[in-house]
């Protein structure tokens, strides 16, 4: 399979990363369904979690860091029908994010770690002992979830 890969691929992956990381990273995702997995991970937490308890998710690529990052961010602001209706009560948001941008590893740690090159830490507060809430995060990402689901269809 690697022989395929590299073959499809273009030549100038000289100092790059290998042609086949991506491939099989995917691969993973789906045989693991590692998109669901985490989407229930985080509703599962948040659910469980005390209030100022501290939710940490490390990401190591694109896709886990923008279900993470929308998450966080559902969930820590109000929402509203839109910017030129006046804003109405609504209920003080389950989550408090700290910072907007997530943590990255430093120089120092890169040099003792190089896989670490791809991970990203968010965090949030729960600010409430509220445990049922809704958010729209399996509509959001329900393609994926799609993807994932195409092992049953088959």
């Amino acid at each position: 399979m690697v022989e395929i890969i590299k073959k499809s691929k273009k030549k100038n992956f000289l100092n790059k990363i290998n042609p086949c990381t991506k491939t099989f990273q995917a691969l993973r995702i789906f045989v693991n369904k590692e998109i669901s997995e985490l989407i229930n991970g985080l509703v599962a937490a948040t659910k469980i979690l005390e209030k100022d308890g501290v939710l940490a998710v490390v990401t190591f690529h694109s896709i886990e860091d923008k279900i993470v990052k929308y998450f966080f961010k559902s969930l820590s602001e109000n929402k509203s029908v839109s910017r030129y209706f006046p804003k109405i009560d609504q209920p003080e948001p389950l989550l408090k994010l700290i910072e907007k941008k997530p943590k990255t590893p430093t120089k120092k740690e890169l040099e003792e770690n190089v896989p670490s090159r791809s991970a990203k830490l968010r965090y949030a507060i729960k600010k409430s002992d509220f445990y049922n809430f809704k958010t729209d995060i399996f509509e959001k990402f329900n393609n994926l979830i799609e993807i994932e689901n195409l092992d049953y269809k088959l």
